[in-house]
């Protein structure tokens, strides 16, 4: 039997619209590569990390950084829900597109932080498009879950195994839970 205290905690993501009314005004700022999503459980306080990685064919082939403890506060019991913002910024050098910039904003009622990742790109690779979900996800915090993706390809996909699988190249946030 498993004791109440053991069970993972019930997770719920639900995207955000950043520019929805008069959020509009920081779409310059953020430019079209930008999304959030918002985090909370319900249960015991799960460990979350936001893994960043670098697919290519349809496989990781590299780790582009981690945000660990995304739910961290010195009260454990303060903190249940946490918004993700997340921009991915083109740099180009030469006029030759070379590299991304990926900020990571993780907040809650209690503060914030804000990290910066810098993730090489095949300057080959000219489109750029973003899949989050649009409906609210529950889920246990017992197994890795994808939250969004930057691909180079404009097709309809999800966040499914099998739709990963066939992404040529993509940068693939994902919640990790540690024990």
């Amino acid at each position: 039997m498993i004791e109440q205290g053991n069970m993972p905690a019930e997770m719920l993501l639900t995207h955000v619209d950043l520019f929805k009314g008069a959020g509009a005004k920081f779409q310059p700022f953020l430019g079209p590569m930008s999304g959030a999503f918002e985090l909370s459980y319900k249960g015991t306080k799960p460990n979350v990390w936001l893994d960043i990685d670098i697919w290519k064919q349809g496989k990781k082939v590299s780790s582009g950084g981690s945000i660990g403890d995304l739910f961290f506060h010195p009260d454990l019991q303060k903190n249940h829900k946490v918004e993700i913002i997340i921009s991915i910024e083109a740099v180009f050098i030469d006029g030759q597109y070379e590299f991304n910039t990926i900020k990571v904003r993780a907040g809650n009622d209690s503060g914030s932080s804000l990290s910066t990742f810098t993730v090489p790109w095949d300057k080959s690779l000219t489109s750029r498009g973003l899949i989050f979900p649009s409906d609210p996800l529950t889920f246990k915090a017992d197994d890795s879950i994808p939250v969004s993706t930057s691909t180079n390809m404009i097709s309809t996909a999800d966040l499914s195994p099998d739709s990963l699988k066939g992404l040529e190249s993509a940068i693939i946030f994902t919640l990790r839970f540690e024990d």
